[in-house]
């Protein structure tokens, strides 16, 4: 592809980007819901509401190997054929901040990846969950707990 061809098509997918990327205004209050999330993967997604109203697609998450939960947002892929991948949705700093704070309070934090000579454990990707989970009975009780019909947390967003 030409330099001058290549700088067209940055611009349009800029422009495209600028078109359709959604970036919602502070909200007062989030809502996570319908929570799905397998336990044996440690990995799912969740509806995201900002005052009450849902963003229409769903945020994925997963576990990290520090054991830590972290999400993503909504994604483009390869808008107008470009090679990369691009957020749909960008919250602002004080809704990324609440977002982060619920799902640490949903989520039991687990061991991470590495080797635990205290407890004679060496945790790799492939380890049985139940090596790292940290506190057997809060896991348990927060995976009943997301497992509820109509399940929703709700975390005040301060700016």
């Amino acid at each position: 592809m030409k330099d001058s061809n290549l700088q067209n098509h940055v611009k349009r997918v800029h422009a495209w980007l600028e078109e359709n990327v959604r970036v919602p205004a502070t909200p007062s209050i989030i809502t996570l819901s319908k929570i799905r999330f397998n336990w044996r993967k440690l990995n799912g997604s969740f509806q995201l509401s900002l005052d009450n109203q849902p963003i229409k697609d769903r945020f994925d998450l997963f576990i990290d190997i520090a054991g830590e939960i972290k999400y993503c947002p909504p994604m483009f892929c390869s808008p107008l054929g470009a090679p990369a991948s691009f957020a749909a949705v960008e919250l602002d700093r004080p809704t990324r901040a609440a977002l982060e704070r619920a799902l640490k309070s949903l989520f039991p934090r687990l061991r991470g990846i590495g080797r635990y000579a205290e407890l004679g454990l060496e945790i790799s990707t492939y380890s049985p969950l139940k090596y790292r989970v940290i506190d057997p009975a809060i896991f348990e009780q927060q995976r009943v707990r997301m497992k509820a019909r109509g399940f929703g947390h709700t975390e005040p967003v301060e700016v």
